[in-house]
């Protein structure tokens, strides 16, 4: 059977996993670092799940570029595979809220080898189904390095139950950081950016939603109580420009991309990553708005993604050098530059004397990016 129908349902799946994980998020117990970083485990193991996720549709995004067809113990594989993808958000709490718990190690680890056993299931299912692809043949997709995670993961077990409990976690994220490299020495480069278009416009419209599921409802049904949560409308409209904003972007700009490399999916996986965070940071500046640290870290998650969409135009011009429209296009990292420096300008503002300055320098940034393209004609 054809894939292409496939492919959408297992990418829309992985987006809306990859989204909600931020939900799981919980707020500092004070607007302050010291509580922020408090939750360190609970930013790793986010990290941690976001990345494997993105991994897994990194690879089935190779994997399915020289897939002709697929049959039903294709799908079987797959739809067990997206099972335990779905329970990863929920072990993931268990395990970030518990290290020390021999109960949560094991059932995220188990999880995580289960994964990883599905998934080189999956490839030598997909395999039988194509026996005569050459494309498969060629990309080398069964490599012995992928039952280096597993080893990997079993060691931590052992060191669970015999001499340190985080053992396992320890582990999970040793083997991710394997599954990453080990992802990379299979990539076909050059593919369509079809697909990967709709993986991030999928992102993106997910996070916008989530985003308005953190403003509380009204106390009653007065004006005075609907005014009292104004800010929390106003952060949310601060957060859609700037979300829509990274979207509008690369809508544009993939509007004259011919094809993507690894290195562009990944730096635009990266920059998902912190445009993922937008909700949780929205809400921990609309409860605290009047702290510093609630509108530095909105500002420099700001800064990361405006950075990381530099590093993406570079990457977009090392891989499509004979494109002369998107050689011009991104001729000027100038634009990026300057909203970087309004935010700057804003921490320090927000520092000395309104922390919400931070909020308003990334509105102004973003308004002035528009100027900037509107009246050069960039794209």
């Amino acid at each position: 059977m054809n894939t292409n129908r496939f492919e959408t349902f297992f990418d829309a799946i992985l987006a809306i996993i990859i989204t909600v994980l931020v939900l799981k998020l919980t707020q500092p117990a004070s607007p302050t670092f010291g509580a922020f970083l408090a939750l360190n485990a609970r930013f790793i193991t986010y990290a941690i799940c976001f990345l494997v996720i993105f991994i897994i549709w990194y690879d089935n995004h190779n994997l399915f570029q020289v897939v002709e067809e697929i049959d039903n113990r294709v799908l079987f594989i797959y739809a067990l595979q997206i099972f335990a993808i779905s329970i990863l958000p929920y072990f993931a709490t268990w395990v970030a809220l518990n290290l020390n718990s021999v109960a949560a190690q094991t059932m995220f680890g188990v999880l995580f080898i289960a994964i990883d056993i599905l998934y080189i299931i999956s490839i030598y299912a997909v395999y039988r189904a194509n026996p005569y692809s050459c494309g498969l043949c060629q990309a080398n997709f069964r490599s012995v390095y992928k039952y280096i995670p597993i080893a990997i993961m079993l060691l931590g077990f052992i060191i669970t139950y015999t001499v340190y409990t985080p053992g396992i976690y320890i582990s999970v994220l040793l083997s991710v950081i394997c599954w990453l490299i080990f992802s990379r020495l299979r990539r076909p480069d050059n593919g369509s950016t079809d697909r990967f278009e709709a993986f991030i416009d999928a992102i993106i419209a997910i996070i916008i939603t989530i985003i308005v599921l953190e403003i509380p409802m009204v106390a009653n049904g007065s004006w005075d109580a609907f005014l009292d949560i104004k800010l929390e409308f106003i952060v949310y409209a601060v957060s859609f420009i700037v979300c829509f904003n990274f979207w509008n972007y690369n809508n544009n700009l993939f509007s004259i991309v011919n094809k993507v490399n690894h290195k562009v999916i990944w730096s635009i996986g990266v920059a998902l990553f912190f445009l993922s965070l937008i909700p949780y940071l929205t809400t921990f500046v609309a409860e605290n708005s009047n702290s510093f640290v609630p509108c530095f870290l909105y500002g420099l998650n700001f800064i990361v993604v405006a950075a990381l969409s530099i590093i993406t135009a570079n990457a977009l011009k090392n891989s499509d050098k004979a494109n002369i429209a998107l050689q011009l296009a991104l001729a000027d990292n100038k634009p990026f530059m300057t909203t970087i420096v309004l935010v700057v300008i804003g921490m320090i503002i927000g520092y000395f004397i309104y922390p919400l300055a931070i909020v308003i320098a990334c509105l102004v940034s973003i308004i002035t990016l528009w100027a900037i393209s509107y009246y050069g004609n960039r794209y």
